[in-house]
């Protein structure tokens, strides 16, 4: 990510000399602010690093540092902005990946269910990687697809079961851990057996998950909550 913006940043530079070389006063006032952009990415200050891009787009609005807004305004948390810069650089660049995950992260964080599940379909069809058919049955459990959910998790499981592919999996809001697909998949099974009150499956299918990945913040998170439930029912 640090690349792609150092990158985008520095062909910045150059179209601005380009587009703006008969017109000093606007040429120099971006560089400055194409200056105050890199150095506030550098020191993580990403609130100013916005500011900068934007008020850069008040004199070119094709600039290409707009293509940064979308990784900036989700690193803190503006999803609203995130969303609508999203799909603005996707609407210039239809077939980006990157952008597409950036919508897919919204979506999941505004609630937009179907747009979610249609997005994540299409990513997998494309790709075959599996966080996008994680993601699948990530909305098909939130939605009480639970018939839906079981076939997709069945055919990850069977799918993954000899690889090292892994997915993010969101502890809060903020932080996402990385966690190896059949881990999860055992952490999800977890959760439809808790959905059909089969309480002692799903303690088996956490410990699973905690086996394959001892430090799944999420699955011992789980398992704890499962037995203080039946701890407070005694």
């Amino acid at each position: 990510m640090r690349l792609f913006l150092t990158t985008v940043a520095a062909a910045a530079l150059t179209l601005t000399a380009c587009n703006n070389a008969d017109n000093p006063a606007s040429n120099a006032s971006i560089q400055k602010l194409q200056k105050l952009y890199k150095t506030s990415y550098d020191l993580k200050d990403i609130p100013t690093a916005i500011t900068a891009v934007q008020l850069i787009l008040t004199h070119d609005s094709t600039n290409i540092l707009r293509d940064s807004l979308p990784s900036m305004y989700l690193a803190v948390q503006n999803i609203d902005a995130c969303l609508t810069t999203t799909e603005d650089a996707l609407k210039r660049h239809p077939e980006s990946e990157e952008y597409a995950k950036y919508k897919m992260l919204c979506l999941e964080q505004v609630g937009k269910a179907e747009e979610l599940f249609t997005l994540a379909k299409s990513l997998y069809d494309k790709t075959g990687k599996a966080e996008y058919i994680y993601k699948i049955a990530s909305v098909q459990l939130v939605t009480g697809e639970f018939d839906a959910a079981t076939k997709t998790i069945n055919d990850m499981m069977n799918k993954y079961k000899n690889t090292k592919d892994s997915v993010d999996i969101f502890i809060d809001q903020a932080q996402s851990q990385r966690v190896p697909i059949v881990a999860a998949c055992w952490n999800m099974k977890g959760y439809l057996y808790i959905q059909t009150q089969k309480y002692q499956q799903a303690g088996e299918a956490y410990q699973k998950a905690i086996q394959i990945f001892p430090d799944f913040v999420m699955a011992r998170r789980n398992l704890q909550q499962l037995i203080q439930g039946a701890q407070q029912q005694r």
